[in-house]
């Protein structure tokens, strides 16, 4: 089938399918050789159909195969004549593709790749789920107190916010000055939202710390400790977590909020520490977030 016997409509949708399907492999959600990019879905069946009836054939390497990458030649001069190993499809190795799944056929089609994530419950064994600390994606506490009391912050978002000026909050005012920020406002080598982010200690804790530590405090990088995990896991089950995790990271000397919204993602979950309804976990033991995309819950 050429693009010229299909509509616009149908190309516009295999455009789509295959820009899914990138996505889809770059996630490593899907295997490289689970569907056939470009062909309606029929058609992908019916392939894999007739591969199915075929036994497993493996070619003798040769230089049309090395060849078809663009790298043959060279690799052969680089080795002084001899050809070096590399990685080949399964299609010059002559071996079968695995067969197309209606799930892996919607999920490339869709984009939605919750059906192919697992749940806590399914993932982790009953003792890690045993212990796991359940949370909704919500963090209800506020400015650690005695971070709150060192810096004169007010109680809550509301009094913060009017105590320092008020005025409408906007995406492009996230001041609330009715002044628009510059980039020649903005110093040499800091970027836009840090330098925002800055002015908004006492009037926006959440940003303020989603970027920066307490005045004063230094910075840490690098693996966290035991300690800071400890922490973690109790002030999530205090006050849950999920969001707002500049408030989040007061009660974590030495972090902001990015580093624990990092750390949750890329080991919290993935360990079954905590169990968050917003998150999945792909074939490779990562978490995915399949929960609704609230912007500015930093």
């Amino acid at each position: 089938m050429t693009k010229a016997s299909i509509s616009a409509y149908e190309q516009e949708r295999l455009e789509n399918i295959k820009q899914n399907r990138e996505l889809l492999l770059s996630l490593n959600l899907v295997g490289d050789s689970s569907s056939v990019l470009g062909e309606p879905v029929a058609q992908r069946r019916i392939v894999n159909r007739n591969n199915a009836k075929k036994s497993k054939v493996r070619h003798s390497d040769s230089e049309d195969g090395d060849d078809a990458y663009g790298g043959g030649s060279k690799r052969r001069a680089a080795a002084g004549g001899v050809a070096m190993a590399s990685r080949r499809s399964k299609r010059l190795r002559g071996e079968m593709a695995e067969a197309v799944t209606d799930v892996e056929e919607r999920v490339v089609e869709t984009g939605d790749v919750s059906e192919l994530l697992l749940g806590a419950e399914t993932h982790f064994a009953q003792d890690i789920l045993a212990q796991a600390i359940k949370v909704g994606g919500n963090y209800t506490g506020w400015v650690e107190e005695g971070v709150m009391e060192r810096l004169g912050i007010q109680g809550n978002a509301t009094e913060a916010w009017e105590s320092e000026g008020g005025g409408k909050f906007s995406f492009k005012d996230p001041l609330g000055t009715g002044k628009k920020i510059t980039k020649k406002s903005v110093p040499s080598g800091q970027s836009m939202a840090r330098f925002v982010a800055s002015k908004l200690l006492k009037k926006n804790p959440n940003a303020y710390f989603y970027r920066h530590t307490e005045p004063g405090v230094e910075q840490w990088t690098g693996d966290w400790t035991d300690e800071e995990r400890d922490v973690f896991l109790r002030i999530a089950k205090e006050y849950g977590c999920g969001d707002k995790w500049g408030l989040f990271s007061t009660h974590i000397p030495h972090r902001v909020g990015y580093q624990c919204s990092n750390y949750y993602r890329q080991y919290v979950i993935p360990e079954g520490w905590i169990i968050d309804d917003n998150y999945r976990i792909d074939s490779s033991g990562h978490a995915v977030y399949v929960g609704k995309h609230r912007r500015g819950s930093a």
